[in-house]
């Protein structure tokens, strides 16, 4: 019977470590197929987009000289000319103002499918947009591109075929599923060896207890290798989509000067030739120079250089149209040579944005392997249990609520990068409000309702428990992400939010109250809130993936069947003898006070608490300021600098995501710090100084290094403001009084208020005076009140 057990156990155990690993590598994949499909997409249809540009500044010049848009004289031959200029191009349309088709090429009996009603095209570029603008079909791209006459008079429609650009991402894809099924069955071997499948091994336990340690090290292994290899499939990819797009220039390029060698015009003399190489060159950053070659090699016009004949690409320009009476004549040779340094560039970020999801993917697996260790543990036998259990830093509930918060938060933020979006797709008029008011509206209920959430826990969690408190924001969360999935109104998604936010609320207080009362609680904290961002950061990215390839309804809708698993995880933290215990452990924890407290109603006995000086210097003097530095800073201040500076999307979303690193990384080792310590104030006064240092910096780096610098020095002011504040304000005799739930409940409320008010603060400075000199202000003043704090604290606190 025990041999049985224990070989269902290592079976389970088994199939667990290949999930977690078909998972982070599968993660890794699709993040890296996502990539590289957005540089191609991109790169194939700024070609496209450069000669229906052309076409577009033709038929605006025939317009000045007073041919009318709905009798364009040789429109036809224009669309079809600009039709076979390239390979992929399948239609080409020019509508009017009011969305009426004009012409077509190739011309179809029904003009349903080439016809936008208008400013269809307008409420297509708000929802999701493709590469270049372009916008997506079930078949492929549509490009828009506005006529104008001094007013707009309508627009040229280009469909581009789908296939022959998703052609690479396919055969990456295919390459890359290949080496993922080997490494699958790679790993699997090892694996089934390692727990003793292969070889017959009896003891479980020390199988069990590296099982972690052993898929970091396997699955990391194949993460890396899969990197490389990735590295030099992007090398061959990058240059293959830069060559189809030199490829399209040099078609329409070489179609308008077989045009004038065909109209009898001598190009050799043709005066300004020069001038249009350089506007190509000019218009295509991926070009470094262009030339008119007679056949015997001999130049004619050129701009730019040559910096490698192996990347050039070459287009033959012919005396007279193909026919079935005169054959092809070269006269010339038109020769695009193609910039190394735009494909260099273009490698290096695909690098960064490949490093970016090498690292989501290793918090994914770091996780997953917590919870499979978790998993593995409760199935153990009591004592090996109790072994693996004493070996580690925090209690089994700890580790419990840390992969739970990963879980839930991977689906809460799913939908974070797309929320607005979603909302003015389904705008309509709503109560007389504007319309980039009403846009706002499902965020700011969200908060609102998260704030509410954050009071009303402390009281039902003294009253029902941490766990029950769990799992009721879990399920209103997920409730509320399923409405938002199923919305079609603004209104829908309003109340998705809030009850999104409510469980929001629910959750982050329950995780907190539930780590409050175990050993080592600064540690508990910080491995929580380490979990909390590992999830966030990996929600974001596989949110935004997702998006790329479905509706925002049905990513909404993943996450909120992703945010149930939350459930099942919380509840392996349940240890056998808790039930026992009851409430005789709350009673040791609380004392007698809160127990009568609980008697009350919910907020009964606060005002003791709101009357204690002492939490009052904490938080004024240190929870708001750092607060609103938080939110003022981080989320409203850097961005617009950032922006303003020029600075890439993508290298904003870096920046960004050290400072979920910072509480993943460096939090942990912090928290140990602090339950070491027996004086917690000292970590306040650090949380201040350190926030105001986050303004000096900022105030005087204005590069990205800078930025990055000040991020850093901020996530860890609020690591060590996490579990620090909430420590000390636990040590006051008003808040063993009225228990550590309402306690933590009312103190994070009232530090909310510093969050709300941060982006108003720094937006009423950064107006007044200029913006380095509103931070070096603000940066100077966080520290002063950090300092006040600590000699008041030693000031008011009895010596023991």
């Amino acid at each position: 019977m025990l041999i049985r057990a224990t070989r269902k156990l290592r079976i389970n155990a088994l199939l667990l470590g290949l999930g977690v690993l078909l998972v982070t590598l599968g993660f890794n994949v699709l993040l890296s197929v996502s990539t590289l499909n957005t540089l191609a997409t991109d790169m194939v249809l700024s070609g496209y987009r450069s000669g229906a540009e052309r076409l577009a500044r033709d038929i605006e010049r025939g317009m000045r000289f007073g041919k009318p848009l709905a009798s364009f004289a040789g429109m036809d031959e224009m669309l079809a000319e600009l039709g076979q200029s390239a390979a992929g191009i399948r239609r080409v349309t020019i509508i009017d103002a009011r969305g009426s088709t004009l012409y077509e090429q190739p011309a179809q009996d029904s003009k349903a499918d080439s016809t936008l009603p208008p400013g269809a095209a307008s409420q297509t570029r708000e929802g999701k947009d493709g590469p270049q603008g372009a916008i997506k079909t079930a078949d492929g791209y549509r490009l828009s591109i506005p006529l104008s006459n001094k007013t707009p008079v309508g627009q040229l429609l280009v469909d581009i075929d789908g296939k022959p650009i998703n052609a690479a991402t396919e055969d990456f894809l295919r390459l890359s599923s290949l080496l993922l099924a080997a490494a699958c069955l790679v790993a699997g071997l090892i694996l089934a060896g390692r727990l003793g499948l292969l070889t017959g091994q009896r003891a479980v336990g020390t199988s069990l207890s590296g099982m972690t340690r052993m898929l970091l090290v396997i699955i990391g292994t194949s993460q890396l290798l899969y990197a490389c290899g990735t590295l030099v499939l992007f090398d061959t990819f990058v240059k293959q989509a830069v060559r189809t797009k030199a490829d399209i220039l040099a078609e329409g390029t070489g179609r308008d000067f077989e045009y004038l060698i065909h109209k009898g015009v001598d190009i050799a003399s043709l005066r300004g030739k020069d001038q249009a190489l350089e506007q190509l060159l000019a218009a295509n950053s991926e070009l470094a120079g262009a030339q008119l070659l007679t056949p015997e090699g001999k130049s004619v016009a050129s701009a730019g250089h040559v910096p490698d004949p192996a990347l050039t690409v070459e287009k033959s320009l012919s005396t007279y149209w193909p026919s079935r009476f005169r054959q092809k004549q070269e006269v010339l040779r038109l020769q695009l040579a193609v910039q190394p340094q735009a494909i260099t560039t273009r490698i290096s970020a695909l690098a960064l944005d490949l490093g970016a999801s090498l690292l989501i993917s290793f918090l994914l697996l770091l996780e997953l392997s917590k919870l499979l260790g978790l998993i593995a543990q409760r199935n153990l036998p009591p004592d090996a249990a109790a072994n693996a259990l004493g070996s580690s830093h925090h209690s089994l509930a700890v580790q419990a609520l840390r992969a739970a918060g990963f879980v839930f938060f991977l689906g809460y933020d799913m939908g974070i990068s797309f929320i607005p979006l979603l909302a003015r797709q389904l705008y309509e008029p709503f109560m007389g409000l504007s319309r980039d008011v009403a846009i706002g509206l499902p965020i700011s209920a969200e908060m609102v309702s998260a704030g509410f959430a954050l009071l009303f826990s402390g009281g039902f969690s003294l009253r029902y428990g941490w766990r029950k408190v769990f799992a009721a924001g879990t399920l209103a969360a997920a409730v509320g992400l399923m409405m938002g999935g199923m919305a079609n109104s603004l209104l829908l998604l309003i109340l998705g939010r809030v009850a999104t936010g409510f469980g929001f609320g629910l959750v982050l207080m329950a995780g907190q109250i539930g780590t409050l009362g175990k050993a080592n609680a600064g540690a508990g904290l910080t491995s929580v809130f380490a979990g909390i961002f590992s999830g966030s950061i990996c929600g974001s990215a596989a949110g935004a993936m997702l998006a790329d390839h479905v509706s925002f309804q049905a990513v909404l809708a993943t996450g909120a069947c992703t945010i149930l698993l939350a459930l099942f995880t919380v509840m392996l933290g349940k240890e056998p003898a808790e039930a026992a215990a009851g409430s005789s452990g709350n009673a040791v924890c609380q004392g007698s006070g809160a127990q009568t407290a609980a008697q009350g109603h919910m907020f009964s006995g606060c005002m003791q608490l709101l009357h204690d000086p002492r939490m009052h210097m904490i938080l004024w003097l240190v929870g708001i300021p750092a607060a609103m530095c938080l939110t003022g800073f981080l989320h409203y201040l850097l961005p617009l600098r950032l922006a303003n500076a020029h600075v890439d999307q993508s290298d904003i979303g870096r920046i960004f995501m050290l400072y979920g690193l910072c509480f993943i990384t460096a939090g942990p080792l912090l928290g140990k710090w602090i339950d070491r310590r027996k004086d917690k104030s000292l970590f306040l006064t650090l949380t201040g100084l350190l926030s105001g240092i986050t303004l000096l910096i900022a105030a005087t780096a204005t590069n990205m290094a800078g930025a990055a610098a000040a991020v850093i020095s901020l996530g860890l002011a609020q690591c060590l403001a996490a579990p620090a504040s909430m420590i000390c304000v636990l040590t006051l005799a008003s808040a063993q009084t009225l228990g550590r739930e309402k306690t933590a409940s009312i103190y994070r409320g009232l530090e909310r208020m510093g969050q709300v008010a941060g982006p108003v603060v720094f937006g009423i400075a950064v107006t007044v005076m200029a913006p380095a000199s509103a931070l070096l202000l603000m940066g100077g003043i966080v520290c002063a009140l950090s300092l006040l704090f600590h000699l008041m604290w030693r000031l008011r606190t009895p010596a023991n």
